[in-house]
């Protein structure tokens, strides 16, 4: 079982994806603006989390930043899902620390052999 964060400011894609990934047994949790994902990464210390870049509050560069910033015991793979597109925003995303760049709508089988992927591995801080 996977610790997963969904964190997007719109409610179909985190309750899809938290029913999707629930059904599968992985424990999920979803937040709705930047903010509130930075306080459930502290609380829930998730190994994988999802997250929009554009969101109310902390947007998803700003949360990056903060997660990555925190003192948790062990970093979670961060995933940028989001419909913002090209190389700029690519490269932007793992300059604040995110590993991964999905963009929208996400296919399901590519989540599904991503989390799949990396409830094996352990993060390496950089």
């Amino acid at each position: 079982m996977t610790r997963i964060l969904v964190v997007d400011d719109l409610r179909d894609i985190t309750e899809t994806m938290e029913l999707l990934f629930e059904t599968l047994g992985h424990d999920t949790k979803v937040a709705a603006d930047g903010q509130q994902a930075v306080e459930a990464a502290l609380a829930f210390e998730p190994e994988i989390m999802f997250m929009d870049l554009d969101m109310p509050v902390l947007n998803g560069y700003e949360a990056a930043r903060a997660v990555r910033a925190s003192a948790l015991a062990r970093q979670p793979f961060l995933v940028a899902l989001t419909a913002s597109t090209g190389v700029a925003v690519e490269v932007a995303t793992r300059a604040v620390g995110f590993d991964f760049y999905l963009r929208k709508p996400a296919d399901t089988n590519a989540l599904l052999a991503l989390v799949a992927d990396l409830s094996t591995r352990t993060r390496q801080t950089p």
